[in-house]
């Protein structure tokens, strides 16, 4: 079965996609964030998705249910964005010892949909769109207006194919990072307990943190803990994954070449492979202490606060478009066993 279809969650409304054995629920309201993706066949709930507030808990809380894209990524220190032509003061949504602008504001606002179809018998697709100028509250910080196009492609043997496309509408030049704060199910198979999962991430190197969780722009090699993730034996939860954050490198997935992470529930075999575009040059790994019933391995097309460090551009990720210009990346999720 494909069809792509109007529904309301809550009294909200949403679009639902089907193709093969994948089902999905967009919210186009809640930064157009993908709330619920779903396996039928092999018994997997992908995200983190509250049966009983499908859309409130997501709503209320963006960064931790369903698949958040986030611009600008990640943490700005005192909410300086240092740009090629412009310094912007953003407002400090992270306060305490942190002091830090996090997660900028898309992911909270509402998306237009431009168009859904049914491809084929086998794939439907959804294209929306985030208009960002004047209009917005946040331009009083942040003066450049751009427009961010979001397609999605549920596909019933590829799964999930997100492509983003931002376009500079303005006359400055447009800082150009994202990342997806995505917090995967801790126990995604049907029926199964937590303990039973581990991740895979192809990690380099790892980047020091200091306290207010800030790039000290030292690297550092990796030890024991770190090679977990490149051996695909770090737990998904039980243990705190906090901010673990490196650059990323080429992983491989049944002995071919695969550019992504995944997540393997061990006595099953099943999977949840999360294929990025190389646009995403590292890994920020999160669970949320563990303890919450999800886990989330963030691709990240900039380090933390990338534009505010001294090193080098082709080291941090920094990007920038310029005026009249336009910048793709792309993201594919999807299941195996």
């Amino acid at each position: 079965m494909t069809a792509v279809e109007e529904i309301q969650l809550e009294g909200y409304p949403c679009i639902k996609l089907t193709a093969g054995a994948y089902e999905a629920i967009l919210a186009p309201g809640i930064g157009n964030n993908m709330i619920r993706l779903r396996d039928n066949k092999k018994g997997i709930e992908i995200f983190r998705y509250d049966e009983e507030h499908p859309y409130t808990a997501p709503m209320n809380s963006p960064e931790v249910y369903g698949y958040p894209f986030l611009y600008l990524p990640n943490r700005l220190r005192d909410g300086i964005l240092k740009v090629s032509d412009a310094t912007y003061h953003l407002p400090i949504n992270e306060d305490n010892h942190y002091n830090n602008a996090i997660h900028g504001f898309v992911q909270k606002r509402p998306y237009t949909v431009v168009s859904k179809e049914v491809i084929n018998d086998d794939a439907v697709k959804v294209v929306s769109e985030f208009v960002y100028d004047e209009k917005d509250p946040y331009y009083a910080y942040f003066p450049v207006a751009f427009t961010l196009q979001m397609t999605y492609t549920l596909s019933a043997n590829d799964g999930l194919l997100q492509e983003i496309t931002m376009q500079n509408d303005s006359d400055k030049m447009l800082p150009c990072g994202f990342c997806s704060h995505t917090p995967f199910n801790a126990a995604f198979v049907d029926g199964t307990k937590e303990g039973d999962y581990v991740l895979n991430v192809p990690i380099l190197e790892r980047w020091e943190l200091n306290h207010r969780c800030l790039p000290t722009e030292h690297v550092l090699k990796l030890t024991e803990y770190d090679e977990n993730y490149n051996r695909g034996t770090q737990p998904c939860t039980g243990v705190n994954l906090d901010n673990d954050i490196y650059t990323a490198k080429m992983n491989t997935l049944d002995g071919e070449a695969f550019y992504g992470a995944y997540a393997t529930h061990t006595p099953t075999g099943k999977k949840i492979c999360y294929e990025v575009s190389e646009d995403y040059r590292f890994w920020c790994v999160w669970n949320d202490r563990g303890i919450n019933g999800y886990f989330c391995p963030e691709p990240c097309t900039w380090m933390i606060d990338a534009p505010n460090l001294s090193m080098p551009n082709e080291r941090t990720g920094y990007a920038e478009i310029a005026p009249d210009e336009t910048y793709a990346c792309w993201q594919h999720i999807f299941t195996k066993e």
